[in-house]
């Protein structure tokens, strides 16, 4: 007995489209099964790479712009069930993606280029605080034409992947280890040489400081009102803001137990009678 649906046999054609209920049918558990079998095959290929130690960047945009192509591939295949012409709907499609490409979207190739050298080369990681196009965050991802930076007031700053890769990028967690420059300044009446014991005592104090290299406390300018400092110690990457901040107040009562002031800006003003 044949099977019908709307009064309809499977394989009957349907009035105005000419189509089968059963092709109808196949178009779309083709297109369906396809998808689903597309991000699994994604899944598994980037938790592949992600296990042979690929950067997670790379990973994530390699299994990108094979879904991309694998999901094209899956349409094409479930339109064919429909009687539409593979060969030329590309054709059509290519045509139009052509025109898209070269008035709207001009720079997205550029962008797509730069995603790319992007994961190549490694410039930063996933996690990793960057300044790029004069935007500074944590890289969230590395898309196929967009980077996403989170600040540390948790705002999310999108950039062109060509902005990226075009300009300059500081990665400031790349290496384990950060030196901290800071200046101190001291009168002009302040024994020096107590300056710099007192300023090495904190610093070696502090268990955040690394012995090698050593940190360094010098004098670097004779300013309007101070004499200036340089104190530059090392530390963990990790640790650098907490002994910033840390080290500001602990230098102030050290300071002050000792009688070392930081002196207000002033001016000297001589009158002549």
């Amino acid at each position: 007995m044949a099977i019908e649906i709307f009064g309809y046999g499977l394989e009957e054609e349907l009035p105005l489209i000419g189509i089968s209920l059963w092709n109808i049918i196949l178009a779309i558990v083709v297109l369906v099964f396809g998808i689903i079998v597309v991000k699994i095959a994604s899944n598994l290929l980037k938790k592949w790479m992600l296990k042979a130690k690929i950067s997670q960047i790379l990973a994530e945009f390699t299994t990108r712009v094979l879904r991309l192509i694998l999901y094209v591939f899956v349409i094409g295949t479930s339109l064919a069930f429909l009687g539409i012409e593979i060969g030329a709907a590309l054709v059509s499609v290519s045509v139009v993606l052509g025109f898209v490409l070269g008035f709207a979207l001009g720079d997205t190739l550029s962008n797509i280029a730069s995603g790319f050298m992007i994961a190549i080369t490694k410039p930063f990681k996933k996690g990793d605080y960057v300044t790029a196009n004069g935007e500074s965050g944590s890289v969230e991802n590395v898309g196929i034409s967009i980077t996403e930076l989170r600040t540390v007031d948790n705002k999310l700053i999108i950039i062109p992947n060509k902005s990226v890769w075009g300009g300059n990028i500081t990665n400031f967690t790349n290496y384990n280890t950060r030196r901290v420059d800071m200046t101190m300044g001291v009168a002009y009446d302040d024994d020096l040489d107590n300056v710099i014991k007192a300023t090495l005592d904190v610093l070696k104090a502090d268990k955040r400081v690394l012995k090698k290299p050593a940190p360094q406390v010098a004098v670097s300018e004779f300013a309007d009102s101070s004499v200036n400092l340089v104190v530059r110690p090392w530390v963990k990457t990790s640790d650098y803001w907490d002994f910033f901040f840390d080290f500001k107040k602990a230098i102030k009562e050290k300071y002050d137990k000792e009688g070392i002031s930081i002196p207000y800006p002033q001016m000297d003003v001589h009158i002549d009678k």
